[in-house]
């Protein structure tokens, strides 16, 4: 059963960071963050933190993936809400980028080393210190409103946008459940 409060919670962080933030790429965007997360107790708000939780927990936890699935797809509805009112319902200029390939390890061992540092802090600190380490990482995953300007037709590839989106989340959450691994030993 999916918890409503939740979902209401999510949407409405994505929504707060969208709208006031545009995303989380300058230290404007992180305290727009920071005070989201202290507003809105136990959100997520972005799916890099979502995607955190979902590999460092129990993978084969239905429950789980369900809820947090239904996180990523509230933080995507709550973004969409802003990108529309942001824009004016017209298109939005937040592109897809180029298709996920693994010619170029970098951009993913970058991604798992960022998980592995964003997921100690989150683990460890206030969500206000958190913020701005998604400062300090820059936009690693790109979030809610890049897939909500793709759904709401900005002329982007949604198939390359979601397809960054899912597999950025998933190096970042290897990171996370690295750092947790590590901690344990």
């Amino acid at each position: 059963m999916v918890d409503t409060d939740t979902m209401m919670n999510e949407m409405g962080g994505a929504f707060m960071v969208a709208w006031l933030a545009g995303g989380v790429g300058d230290l404007g965007g992180a305290l727009v963050l920071a005070a989201a997360w202290m507003a809105i107790g136990g959100a997520h708000i972005l799916p890099m933190i979502t995607w955190c939780h979902i590999m460092t927990g129990d993978l084969a936890d239905g429950d789980a993936w369900q809820d947090n699935g239904s996180r990523l797809v509230a933080q995507v509805i709550g973004a969409v809400l802003a990108v529309v009112l942001v824009t004016q319902g017209e298109s939005s200029a937040v592109t897809a980028p180029d298709m996920w390939g693994v010619d170029d390890m970098w951009g993913p061992l970058g991604l798992i080393a960022g998980g592995a540092l964003l997921w100690t802090v989150y683990d460890r600190c206030d969500a206000w210190v958190t913020a701005f380490v998604v400062l300090a990482l820059g936009t690693m995953v790109g979030g809610a409103s890049g897939m909500a300007s793709n759904i709401m037709g900005d002329g982007g590839d949604i198939v390359a946008m979601a397809s960054n989106w899912v597999m950025d989340g998933v190096m970042v959450g290897l990171g996370a459940m690295a750092s947790v691994k590590i901690s344990e030993m």
